[in-house]
């Protein structure tokens, strides 16, 4: 699978799950799959938590062709096995 397949992949899973892709850029190299920008729902009434992240994490993951998953989050951070919203 190309670098534009698997970032075609991944887009679909983050669509499905409601976010808004103006606030997320997908970078591929290989197998790895980098995820930068900010977690936000396109719907205004569902908000995002680590449960959410979570849940995509999984999803990307198991997305064929992916190896490899970083996130780079602007409001989120991954610490001692759950996400937590960074401060403002």
């Amino acid at each position: 699978m190309g670098n534009a397949d698997l970032t075609s992949a991944v887009r679909r899973v983050l669509v499905k799950n409601w976010l808004d892709m103006g606030k997320i850029r997908i970078q591929v190299a290989g197998s790895t799959v980098i995820i930068r920008g900010r977690i936000v729902k396109s719907r205004a009434d569902e908000p995002v938590s680590g449960m959410v992240i979570e849940d995509l994490d999984t999803q990307v993951r198991a997305t064929k062709g992916v190896k490899n998953l970083r996130w780079a989050l602007e409001d989120w951070a991954h610490d001692r096995g759950k996400w937590k919203r960074r401060q403002a």
